[in-house]
């Protein structure tokens, strides 16, 4: 949830678009997309300016797993255009950063003179740096750059007094941690028939998988050392991990037989529908585990005092879009975020 100031102050620099396809309709940068409280007009600039770079983010780092064009697509259980409710979720998201910003002094935050000037710098940077038609296709002017960055720095530096009052204390207890070491073999088939269907093991097979990690087992009770005893078995693999009562991963099955053991014990074959398991113990408190978990249970109080509190002080404002404006903010073009040299 808190973004890092230094990150949303370098924001524009990476903000460096290719686009592809039809163009859209001619933007005004100026024109009102929502109307904050009745009263502060919301600049079509921003807000197209912040929907871009998210459909940037999201066409270059899923693009070429979901095919490209991801705000052009249909979404098959609404039947609505994704890209249409992203503007849904952005108009949510900009109530949000209004809100703070109208309550930013109500909590002592503010912005210092070092921190407009970065945003100054910033914003100039990315109008220095893209090209005429990528600017037009953003239609964001600089003060809609530079307003856009201070509402996200305002959004950090609110986080931070929202959860000022965060209880940190965590107790061992709550945040144990234990650390196994556990091997892994497969008894799901590699081979595929004609139809492409995947060629079961046979019990024989299966049994022979058992047998070969009980082998390792049998190693292992006498070196004591699990990756020692792997040593040779190419189909066996071999991982640690750190696991608690809140935990959901390593598998069940191997959290369940791990319970069981104390340090250094090994635990039998554990049998799952995907293959065989054996488990060793290697601390049943892990304390840089533990004092991690804690960091993470402290990081999770945070951030849901931060909503709560973020829900409180949305109640008493409003955010009402022009809805006829945002229609104007269309898919046809794809935005992905141009690699550095």
């Amino acid at each position: 949830m808190k973004k890092n100031i230094i990150r949303i102050l370098s924001l524009v620099f990476v903000l460096c678009l290719v686009l592809t396809g039809c163009s859209q309709s001619q933007l005004n940068a100026s024109e009102t997309i929502a109307v904050f409280d009745e009263t502060t007009n919301v600049r079509l600039g921003e807000f197209s300016l912040m929907l871009r770079y998210q459909q940037a983010q999201m066409e270059t780092y899923y693009g070429s797993m979901l095919g490209g064009g991801i705000y052009q697509q249909m979404m098959p259980d609404t039947g609505e255009i994704y890209g249409d409710t992203a503007k849904v979720s952005q108009a949510d998201e900009f109530k949000l950063l209004y809100v703070l910003e109208a309550e930013a002094a109500n909590y002592g935050v503010s912005l210092t003179e070092e921190e407009r000037a970065k945003i100054t710098e910033a914003a100039k940077a990315f109008m220095d740096g893209n090209t005429p038609q990528l600017k037009k296709a953003v239609a964001a002017e600089q003060a809609d750059v530079e307003h856009l960055l201070t509402l996200m720095t305002i959004q950090n530096k609110m986080y931070d007094a929202l959860t000022a009052d965060v209880d940190t204390a965590v107790s061992d207890e709550e945040a144990a941690q234990k650390k196994i070491a556990y091997a892994f073999i497969s008894t799901t088939g590699t081979e595929t028939d004609s139809e492409g269907n995947t060629i079961q093991l046979t019990e024989e097979e299966k049994a022979a998988k058992k047998a070969e990690l009980q082998s390792v087992l049998d190693a292992a009770e006498e070196s004591k050392d699990l990756n020692t005893a792997v040593e040779g078995h190419e189909n066996i693999t071999v991982n640690t991990a750190t696991y608690g009562a809140d935990s959901s991963s390593p598998a069940e099955a191997v959290r369940a037989a791990a319970d069981k053991l104390s340090d250094g014990e090994l635990s039998e074959i554990i049998e799952v529908e995907s293959g065989y398991y054996l488990a060793q113990m290697i601390s049943t408190f892990d304390r840089e585990a533990t004092d991690s978990q804690k960091e993470t249970i402290v990081q999770q109080r945070r951030d849901a005092l931060y909503d709560e509190k973020c829900g409180e002080l949305q109640e008493a404002h409003t955010f009402t879009t022009v809805d006829a404006v945002m229609a104007k903010l269309n898919f046809s073009q794809t935005f992905v975020l141009k690699v550095q040299q």
